[in-house]
């Protein structure tokens, strides 16, 4: 099977809905996997795992989960996936980039999303952005085809 992938570093911010004014800082890298373009072009979801860093929840912990590559189909990439804090306990974020062509660079680069404990309940809400000056080169050069056996 031929697939693809690629690597993607976000950065931002979070705050717990328990401490809205205190915002913290969060960042995630991802490698994003699509393994057969058949499959693909039917589900537009490719797997991602990486490394989550999020400042009072998690220093640096395993990733994993999906990244729906649905630009074409409904002009969005919904990101979900999980990771285990730093106290033990299961974390999921689950964001979503709404493109808009009279606004590409802003809802391309833009990430809101929510942070949720094990049992569902939203414990933030955070912002995440692609840094298109600092990251971008790395971004392109991280694209490569795949063999999947």
């Amino acid at each position: 099977m031929i697939g693809f992938g690629f690597a993607e570093t976000m950065r931002g911010s979070y705050y717990r809905l328990d401490a809205p004014t205190e915002e913290r800082a969060i960042e995630f890298t991802l490698r994003v996997t699509v393994n057969g373009i058949r499959k693909f072009a039917k589900d537009q979801m490719a797997r991602i795992e990486g490394v989550v860093r999020a400042e009072g929840l998690a220093a640096e912990a395993p990733l994993e989960g999906t990244l729906g590559l649905k630009l074409a189909s409904e002009r969005r990439l919904p990101y979900d996936f999980t990771f285990t804090g730093d106290d033990g306990a299961k974390y999921r974020f689950r964001g979503q980039k709404d493109v808009m062509l009279l606004a590409l660079a802003d809802t391309m680069t833009t990430l809101p999303a929510s942070l949720y404990e094990a049992g569902g309940k939203e414990i933030g809400r955070a912002t995440v952005r692609f840094d298109l000056r600092s990251d971008l080169g790395r971004f392109v050069r991280s694209f490569r085809p795949r063999l999947a056996l």
